[in-house]
């Protein structure tokens, strides 16, 4: 797994960034669900606001499912907005019409349980997304650096994004499959 040189000489910034890169191969090595569970809050921590995510792997059944639900309602409603609000030229709308169509797929699917469905369109989704906000600049080798001065947490997703796309996720287990797509909609709901 290539790590990209740190983007950021703010020394807080740098430490959040080597946490990422040595606890996401963690969370996809562990074979116990437990373990797995801890590297994805663990990993979901850093990205977002500490002390969220854990609510999606912890408690009953129903309580985790009602809890994803309501997140899945929230990231389906934000990211929405977000592609809705952000103008583009007339030559781009069928991209946006692109990226709307991902997040209602994505949605669909991930909702019926089609994990192995859902996971290539949220990176489509992810990838687009970044695609309407910067342009083409979103499409270069550079982007993750780019991101990464931005703001450092959106430069490790775009990071995360990678990972997922490189990946082909065919040869996991669905429990991986679905903890990283929670990893991933939690980030955007609040973004």
């Amino acid at each position: 797994m290539s790590f990209p040189e740190f983007a950021t000489d703010d020394p807080v910034a740098l430490e959040v960034e080597r946490a990422a890169f040595e606890v996401y191969p963690l969370l996809l090595k562990a074979d116990n669900r437990v373990l797995r569970d801890q590297y994805a809050i663990a990993f979901a921590n850093i990205l977002g606001e500490a002390g969220e995510f854990h609510q999606y792997v912890s408690g009953s059944s129903g309580e985790r499912l009602a809890r994803i639900d309501r997140l899945l309602e929230t990231f389906r409603h934000n990211s929405d907005l977000l592609i809705s609000k952000t103008w583009v030229e007339k030559h781009d709308q069928k991209a946006k019409d692109a990226v709307h169509e991902s997040l209602a797929s994505f949605v669909a699917e991930f909702r019926q349980g089609a994990v192995n469905r859902a996971f290539p369109h949220f990176v489509d989704l992810a990838s687009g997304i970044g695609r309407l906000l910067f342009g083409e600049v979103a499409d270069s080798p550079e982007f993750i650096a780019y991101a990464f001065r931005i703001d450092p947490k959106l430069g490790l997703f775009y990071w995360y994004v990678g990972q997922l796309a490189d990946q082909g996720r065919d040869d996991c287990d669905e429990e991986l499959k679905v903890l990283e797509l929670l990893i991933g909609i939690h980030f955007l709901a609040s973004f």
